[in-house]
């Protein structure tokens, strides 16, 4: 076996994002540093000292950069830009390949996870509307799932470096945590300011799969000190630590910091065929860890995330809901330990909307109030015969439904069976945050009622998911329910299906961060939602508004202790009776949803330029 000196690699240990001459001692048991102290104030005054001599020249206008892992906001860029000339827009995203792009001036290398790593700056050839996008590359996040911890961390970090190059006067990070791990750091903030787009905080989880490695790299010193008391955390680091050494006597923190040090190079993965002694240790201290620190974002644990350090140094916050908003600031359990924090930054904080630019000769089918009926009645006809029970067994169904050819068909619909159909769609085979157990249990009890329904039901990878998996097999052995239902495992053309189903159900508890619904709309698809995040700000009920409403909601939000199935369902019931005994007021409904404008407007442009302005 490797051996590995026990020595440390370097007395500037990077706790994931490059601390300065701190080390696992420091953080962990809080040993002072004098000399450290005092270079760090040192820095300071000559850095003040400097600005006092040669005062920046006053800008007219302000430079912004975008930094965002999404697509880029081009839709955004532009009406801002039209409305406030006086504002600069750059986008700064991931990319995993150079093609398309020129390579800038600029390339660095940095110290992370362990090892240096290099990146280069590129500038993108494909301009729309003038609009400068550069893209950053290093192998060190390109060609992963940036949203895992270890991915996402080079990027955030060689981001950083790249806006000290680039000089913008405002950072703009969507949905980014743009002060990931700085916890540690001695460092002031620059003349650049930034702005932190929150979706959900929610999202932000510590249930990772290298548990340890987040726990030992965004924990804070109280919380690393009780997973070093923990017994079972300590045999497992001491047994770690002796597989690589003959060291008798040693310290807790000592080991701590030698397995930091060394940690990709301990583990190990079975289908590798490598020695999995370290394996098993690790998996134990994972396992551990997340009992120790279960999701913070709903526990009162010790666990300093992240996110709850942006709050406290970004320059300004703010959510994309105002519902949202509203709503964290007065229910701590949508927040947890950031609670607090969020309360503290109040006054930096705002919300924004969320626009959805929609192409019109993108449309599968541009809709209007005239052509309505008659289009929608032979897109209805088209997919219940594509989905009846024949064309499923012979595997005849069209193929242009489908984004790819890997995807999985159970139940089927009838073409001879008169009745509403209904249209749930789920990205994520996650049961609470998406509502897919109340959008199940509503389907179960229309069936039950006897509801003229057929219902389509679409989870890509959902019969992976024992839950789901048993949800469907139950209504195969159900008889009574034939030609009433049928569920899809993979990825669509929503389009196609929005343009066909009469009601779209939208339980979800959390925040929603996409936009499916807009484009639903489009279709005069209409919503049966949740009374929450932004499904309140963007569907107005029938009920609380004849003149403008497009679609339902439920009274109050689902993620309440009242009974979310009860709730969802009288909304679903109220939508079926208008459906069913008031055609002109559903025709009314289809009319609203269809000239709903989901654009960036005017309205939300100005929130956004307000806060630039502020900053």
């Amino acid at each position: 076996m490797e051996k590995f000196e026990t020595e440390a690699h370097s007395k500037e240990l990077n706790i994931i994002y490059e601390t300065p001459r701190n080390s696992i001692d420091d953080i962990v048991f809080e040993d002072s540093d004098l000399l450290y102290d005092f270079k760090a104030k040192l820095r300071l005054f000559k850095r003040y000292f400097r600005l006092f001599i040669k005062k920046k020249e006053k800008k007219y206008f302000k430079q912004i950069l975008l930094i965002t892992l999404d697509k880029n906001p081009v839709e955004f860029i532009q009406t801002l830009r039209k409305q406030y000339p006086d504002k600069e827009i750059k986008v700064l995203i991931p990319i995993d390949t150079i093609e398309g792009f020129q390579k800038t001036h600029i390339s660095f290398e940095f110290f992370l996870q362990n090892r240096m790593n290099n990146a280069v700056l590129y500038k993108s050839n494909r301009t729309r509307e003038n609009i400068e996008v550069f893209g950053l590359y290093s192998p060190s996040f390109s060609g992963h799932d940036r949203t895992r911890l270890q991915y996402l961390a080079p990027f955030i970090k060689a981001a950083g470096i790249c806006v000290k190059k680039l000089k913008p006067d405002i950072v703009h990070a969507d949905n980014i945590p743009y002060f990931l791990g700085e916890e540690f750091k001695y460092s002031r903030k620059g003349s650049t300011k930034v702005l932190q787009i929150i979706r959900d905080f929610s999202q932000f989880e510590t249930n990772k799969t290298e548990a340890f490695w987040a726990a030992i790299n965004l924990v804070d010193k109280k919380g690393m000190k009780r997973i070093c008391r923990d017994k079972i955390i300590k045999k497992c680091i001491a047994s770690l630590f002796n597989l690589h050494n003959t060291k008798r006597f040693y310290q807790m923190r000592e080991c701590l910091e030698f397995i930091y040090q060394n940690y990709f190079k301990f583990r190990k993965y079975i289908d590798k065929c490598e020695d999995i002694d370290e394996n098993i240790l690790f998996n134990r201290m994972n396992a551990r860890i997340l009992k120790l620190f279960p999701q913070m974002a709903y526990e009162d644990e010790m666990f300093y995330n992240s996110m709850y350090y942006t709050l406290k140094k970004t320059d300004f916050w703010a959510v994309t809901s105002k519902t949202y908003y509203k709503a964290i600031l007065q229910n701590p359990q949508l927040s947890g330990k950031m609670y607090n924090r969020i309360l503290k930054t109040k006054q930096k904080s705002s919300y924004v909307s969320y626009g959805c630019s929609i192409n019109p000769a993108k449309l599968y089918m541009q809709f209007t109030s005239d052509n309505f009926r008659d289009i929608r009645c032979r897109n209805k006809k088209y997919i219940l015969r594509e989905f009846g029970q024949e064309r499923i067994r012979l595997n005849f169904v069209d193929i242009n439904l489908f984004k790819n050819s890997e995807f999985i068909i159970k139940g089927y619909l009838d073409s001879f069976y008169e009745a509403p159909l209904l249209f749930a769609h789920f990205e994520q085979p996650e049961i609470l945050p998406q509502g897919i157990d109340i959008a199940f249990n509503t389907i179960l009890k229309l069936f039950e009622l006897n509801k003229n329904i057929q219902i389509i039901v679409n989870i890509p990878d959902g019969l992976q998911n024992n839950y789901i998996k048993s949800w469907v097999d139950f209504l195969e052995k159900n008889p009574s329910v034939n030609g009433r239902w049928l569920f899809i495992d993979g990825k669509i053309n929503l389009e196609q299906f929005f343009a066909s189903s009469d009601i779209m159900l939208l339980p979800q508890r959390i925040n929603v961060t996409d936009n499916y619904h807009f484009l639903g709309l489009k279709y005069g698809c209409i919503p049966v939602a949740s009374r929450s995040g932004i499904y309140n700000d963007t569907i107005a009920d029938i009920f609380d508004d004849i003149t403008y409403g497009c679609g339902f909601k439920t009274k109050i939000p689902l993620n309440t202790e009242d009974d979310s199935n009860e709730i969802f369902l009288s909304a679903i019931m109220k939508a079926l009776n208008l459906y069913t005994n008031n055609p002109s007021s559903w025709n009314l409904l289809i009319k609203n949803a269809m000239n709903y404008n989901s654009g960036w407007t005017f309205e939300i442009i100005e929130k956004y330029n307000k806060i630039y302005e502020l900053m």
